[in-house]
């Protein structure tokens, strides 16, 4: 990890409304949906830092994109994973969708456990999680989510 690295994960998990996190991810063709109460331990090591295009404004972002060895760190520390949909299910739903991957998994996860969504679908990561679990707001994250960039934490402190 880097400098730049590990000040976005203590500053994003500094100012986080919420720490328990709905992590999605795909393993021999099917995707799964980890929830994990507190995150704040095995963040730095499964996340990555990437840099915005300049038409997107060219900040350094924070992004959840796993690998093998982080998918297996997620599964030691989840409290329950679920199989969610095959890989193909969820392509053909992307496909035959306007949204985009990580917004059509969301709406699986709520299904999947129950869950309810915050109905203010855009609030930002330090007012609201993205969906409540038994009372326990929940962030959401699929493949290519970016947790957040240098520009919007520059702008909360």
């Amino acid at each position: 990890m880097t400098d730049l690295h590990d000040y976005l994960v203590h500053e994003y998990t500094r100012h986080a409304y919420t720490h328990a996190y709905i992590f999605g991810y795909a393993e021999k063709g099917t995707i799964y949906a980890a929830r994990v109460e507190n995150a704040t331990e095995i963040l730095g090591a499964i996340t990555h830092t990437d840099c915005a295009s300049p038409k997107n404004g060219g900040t350094v972002s924070l992004k959840y994109r796993p690998n093998r060895k982080q998918i297996a760190l997620i599964a030691s520390v989840a409290s329950e994973i679920r199989p969610v949909c095959s890989v193909e299910d969820l392509e053909n739903l992307f496909h035959n969708s306007r949204h985009n991957r990580g917004q059509i998994f969301e709406r699986l996860a709520v299904e999947v456990f129950g869950a309810i969504k915050n109905p203010n679908d855009h609030d930002d990561f330090t007012k609201a999680g993205d969906l409540t679990i038994g009372g326990k707001a929940y962030q959401v994250k699929f493949n290519k989510a970016t947790f957040t960039d240098l520009k919007t934490l520059r702008n909360l402190a």
